[in-house]
Parts: C-alpha cells; sequence; structure tokens
C-alpha cells in the first residue's frame, strides 16, 4: 500500500463545555495517534431573538504519522452510533 493517512479533523457536537473537556481528554489517550489541535465554540439556538439552548461545536484533528517521513498505516472506520 503506497497511500498513509496522516491526519483526520473531526467535529463534533456536545452538550456542555464539560462535555467538550471530557472529549478532549478522550481524544488524548488515541493509541494511533496524536491529538494535536483541538477547540470549541459554544452555540446558541434561537427562537424569536432568545436563546433557548445552546451547545459546543468541537474541531479535533489527529495526526496519525508524519508527512514528509510516513511510518504508519492507518485506517479510517465509521461505524454509526459508536463513538469510539
Amino acid at each position: 500500500m503506497n497511500e498513509y493517512l496522516l491526519k483526520v479533523t473531526n467535529v463534533y457536537r456536545v452538550p456542555t463545555v464539560e462535555d467538550a473537556l471530557e472529549l478532549r481528554e478522550r481524544l488524548q489517550l488515541t493509541k494511533c495517534g496524536e491529538l494535536s489541535s483541538f477547540s470549541y465554540t459554544t452555540k446558541y439556538v434561537k427562537a424569536k431573538g432568545e436563546i433557548i439552548d445552546e451547545y459546543q461545536l468541537v474541531k479535533a484533528t489527529i495526526v496519525f504519522t508524519e508527512e514528509k517521513n510516513p511510518d504508519l498505516h492507518v485506517t479510517a472506520k465509521y461505524d454509526e452510533g459508536v463513538l469510539f
């Protein structure tokens, strides 16, 4: 195989800041890559000009191998309903 998956950026929606921070803790434990960037933004749901709900939009990038000297083959697999 001559192709290498170098990194992925995933976007998650979680209910609270605490959930976003917990997600960061779990992503830091990823065994096949390293969490290289993480950010979250509070988003508001409005109705008739009033805030009725809020959630956190999380962006996380995980690096699997170096671009210049890749040494690890990683296959992405996505399953509906499974976080990890």
